[in-house]
């Protein structure tokens, strides 16, 4: 089975940030937010990271239009103002990114960045999970104390497997 790490880079300091990416082996990191960049860790916006993450040896790669959180298109948020993640995943261009990222994940150690901490809330585990638990991708997701979780020891399961049945068959 091919596994897949997910980090938010939460209020982290690029040092801590970088130790956590250093003590998973990660080579490859791709930025699914929808808009790479942050105030609370201005290590992590769009202009600073990759240049960053060269020094570190990390190929950095952004893939937060298919695969971001907060699509342009008002089309897939639900009338709450809420993303529709069956809506996004059902879409051939999410459906792209996702091998895209799987392929690399089966070549390199790959980690999915978003800015949320907590991968429960995030749409790296909600919107891109189910998608890659369909090709057998495991997931395991780095906490800030630098643990890392599977998504079953995140006692989620209900959230998640909402999410799982709105999934499309292979």
């Amino acid at each position: 089975m091919t596994t897949i790490y997910t980090i938010g880079h939460s209020n982290h300091t690029w040092e801590a940030f970088a130790r956590l990416l250093a003590d998973h082996d990660v080579e490859i990191l791709v930025d699914t937010r929808s808009n790479p960049v942050s105030r609370y860790a201005p290590f992590s916006n769009h202009r600073t990271l990759p240049g960053l993450l060269e020094e570190c040896d990390i190929e950095y790669m952004f893939f937060g239009g298919p695969l971001g959180g907060k699509p342009k298109n008002e089309a897939f948020y639900d009338a709450k103002g809420k993303p529709d993640y069956h809506k996004m995943r059902a879409t051939e261009e999410f459906d792209e990114g996702v091998d895209i990222v799987a392929s690399m994940a089966r070549r390199s150690n790959v980690a999915l960045l978003c800015s949320e901490e907590d991968p429960a809330q995030c749409h790296r585990l909600l919107l891109i999970g189910p998608a890659m638990e369909q090709r057998s991708v495991d997931m395991l997701h780095i906490r800030a104390s630098g643990e890392a979780q599977t998504t079953s020891q995140l006692g989620i399961h209900k959230k998640y497997d909402k999410q799982r049945q709105g999934t499309l068959p292979l």
